[in-house]
């Protein structure tokens, strides 16, 4: 059966919806583009968190090294200047006490304490220093996860 002609000028019946034009075959739609681009997106940011715990990680090991490096140097003068201290100031004080009449237990308590003195403040300057090599702000950004607003600039 053939369909009724329409005259020139009259709207086609309401029966039959228009045809949109899908144009060629194999191209993706706008629609169907942008849902694609947004997955590339989503995916882009997710995975731009890692790439930014990652900086993140790489500048505390940076920061960690240089920590290390300066807390096992005063370790080392420290270690140095006990030795060191404890000999020479053991030699004279000693002496010179026991040359003024100290008794021995006086004359060898006083450079013990000097020496100690020294010891603890090496102590103290490398706990101090060792606080940089504990990758707060990494354990802190994973704690958190990877929520990285990707207008703000990468840390390194």
């Amino acid at each position: 059966m053939s369909e009724p002609r329409q005259a020139p000028g009259q709207a086609p019946p309401e029966s039959e919806p228009p045809r949109p034009d899908t144009g060629p075959a194999g191209t993706i739609s706008a629609d169907a583009q942008a849902v694609l681009d947004a997955a590339k997106a989503a995916a882009g940011s997710y995975f731009g968190g890692f790439t930014t715990v990652r900086r993140l990680f790489a500048a505390e090991v940076s920061l960690a090294r240089d920590a290390l490096v300066s807390a096992l140097l005063y370790l080392l003068v420290t270690t140095v200047m006990l030795g060191t201290a404890y000999l020479l100031l053991t030699a004279l004080l000693v002496a010179g006490l026991r040359a003024a009449g100290a008794p021995w237990p006086l004359a060898l308590a006083v450079p013990l304490l000097v020496s100690v003195g020294v010891a603890v403040f090496g102590i103290l300057r490398a706990q101090k220093l060792l606080q940089y090599a504990d990758f707060e702000a990494t354990r802190r950004q994973l704690k958190k996860g990877f929520h990285v607003n990707s207008h703000e600039d990468a840390p390194l």
